[in-house]
């Protein structure tokens, strides 16, 4: 039976909604099999017994093969000497990550042999960028251990180029990020690590299993200078990338619209790291003083992933932190500032009771507001399974944005349970609206194809960046249709882990043509498009 979560939202925004008339919204159905997808992720172990089991791992929607069409690779773990049971039966199982082909038609064709992208490491999470600027999508695998770069041959395969790169790092990270913090027009990389794991430490509290994240000192993270010839040099310590963390999600984003990619770290059980881009080549850790560092009530929580977006439609980018019990929900106040507002929105209450990984701001319903969509699942136990949220956001009784649990209204796959982490969204099937894959641990990983969000018109934009980073990661696009005006930023990786579609998706409600898309290029340059149709898939070149 599903958890009955809409009596915990506020009395206030209750009685505003019963009082509303209800859209009819879209529903999400589980496409998996039909798709072809089949996809188990392996934790090497019949159950969670470490916090590396717990941990793991990430999805990506992708365009490797530059057909316009999102791929998906998905990241496996393994069974692991000296720290899986000796008796688990996935000891002589071979497990690798995979990458499905998407064919079109609605289904996906697992290229992984073909592709060379079977990583058998025990997989954590994935970034997607081209770091070359040769037109093609490059996969960074990360692990506990050795992480891994693909570069793409642009044939349907890839090469290892770890090495050559210089970017194994050879601890554990978890989270990564492509960014072009010095804007030279190639993508750097942030690795986020995690912690000095000791499988041999056993002290801990019979109800959490296995020791926890306070149990092991944290790890420094790195940052690696993209050298323009295929090699990256690790300038963590010159950039001031200074702090050990327990790095588990990153994100690249400039939160205080100063031109330059700032990081955000979130960290487990302790404060998060916000590195402010000073534009000189170092950075500033700002989390305290900029007011994202903590919860709700100024305590450390044990943050996952995240998503920055304009939930309000302010023009700032505001910026979600799933975690254990509580969603933050961080709305950007401007001139560098953030404050947590999980409770008035709603978003505290109906969160509570679950342990959220993937999160991430989309547009589900296109009317041109974002909303949240949540990947939940225990982190102890197999057994202790929960169900996904889906939050749409609406006006609240005093104007102000607030979210609503509509799951329950979502379809069939909301009222199913599963041990859940990386979350990533896109529109696989081309036709305007975003669906989303979630990559559970205990069970066969899930395709959802988004019905009925086309209702509403839409706008996908595509980014070519030729004097910033082919990718476009750093732009920030604004389109404004009459008064309503929304602001986006190409980012790489987001949510826990993962990768969204690499298009910026606009929902436009009943608005059939938009009157402006402004793009601000990490170059510097402006490039504005007029009275441009919805509907469509636009490419933008920068000029």
């Amino acid at each position: 039976m599903r958890t009955v979560k809409v009596q915990l939202l506020p009395l206030l925004l209750l009685a505003w909604a019963s009082a509303q008339e209800t859209p009819i919204l879209p529903v999400f159905t589980d496409t998996t099999k039909q798709a072809g997808i089949s996809f188990e992720h392996c934790l090497g172990d019949d159950e969670i017994s470490s916090i590396l089991e717990a941990t793991g791992s990430g999805c990506a929607f992708l365009d490797f093969d530059g057909d316009g069409l999102m791929d998906l690779y998905a990241v496996n773990g393994r069974y692991q000497e000296g720290i899986s049971d000796r008796e688990s039966h996935f000891k002589t199982v071979r497990t690798t990550s995979r990458l499905y082909r998407n064919k079109g038609n609605g289904t996906f064709q697992d290229v992984t042999e073909k592709a060379g992208v079977g990583a058998s490491g025990y997989g954590m999470g994935v970034a997607v960028g081209d770091f070359d600027n040769d037109g093609h999508s490059d996969i960074y695998v990360t692990n506990f251990g050795k992480n891994i770069l693909y570069h793409n041959n642009g044939n349907g395969t890839f090469a290892d180029v770890t090495a050559k790169a210089g970017v194994a790092c050879g601890q554990w990270t978890v989270g990564a990020n492509w960014v072009d913090y010095d804007k030279d027009g190639y993508l750097d990389l942030f690795a986020g690590n995690y912690l000095e794991f000791d499988s041999k430490y056993r002290l801990f509290y019979e109800a959490d299993v296995y020791p926890g994240p306070l149990a092991y000192p944290g790890q420094l993270s790195a940052l690696y200078h993209n050298n323009r010839d295929g090699t990256f040099t690790d300038v963590s310590a010159k950039a001031g990338i200074n702090k050990k963390g327990r790095a588990m999600g990153v994100l690249a984003a400039d939160y205080d619209d100063d031109g330059w990619s700032d990081i955000f770290v979130a960290n487990d059980a302790m404060q998060n790291y916000m590195y402010h881009n000073n534009g000189n080549g170092t950075f500033t850790e700002a989390g305290i003083e900029c007011g994202a560092a903590f919860g709700q009530h100024g305590n450390a929580v044990s943050s996952m992933g995240g998503d920055f977006a304009d939930f309000d439609g302010d023009g700032k980018l505001d910026l979600v932190v799933p975690a254990m019990n509580y969603i933050g929900i961080f709305r950007n106040l401007g001139r560098g500032l953030f404050e947590e507002i999980s409770v008035p929105t709603g978003v505290a209450r109906v969160s509570a009771q679950f342990w959220s990984w993937g999160g991430d701001f989309m547009d589900f319903d296109n009317d041109g507001w974002q909303d949240l969509v949540i990947a939940n699942g225990d982190g102890h136990r197999l057994s202790e399974k929960q169900e996904q949220l889906l939050m749409r956001n609406v006006a609240g009784s005093s104007g102000q944005r607030v979210f609503v649990d509509v799951s329950r209204s979502a379809g069939p796959y909301f009222d199913t349970r599963s041990v859940a982490r990386g979350l990533a969204t896109g529109d696989f099937d081309n036709d305007g609206d975003l669906d989303f894959f979630v990559l559970n641990i205990d069970q066969a990983s899930v395709l959802l194809r988004n019905d009925g969000g086309n209702r509403n018109n839409w706008l996908t934009v595509k980014l070519v960046g030729t004097k910033s980073n082919r990718d476009g990661v750093g732009a920030r696009v604004i389109v404004r249709s009459g008064d309503f005006t929304q602001v986006a930023e190409k980012m790489s990786a987001s949510t826990y882990l993962s990768q969204n579609d690499p298009r910026l998706h606009f929902g436009l409600g009943q608005r059939a043509r938009v009157d402006e898309v402004t793009i601000k290029w990490p170059s510097g340059k402006t490039q504005i498009l007029k009275d441009v149709m919805a509907n469509q898939f636009l490419t933008v070149v920068e000029q």
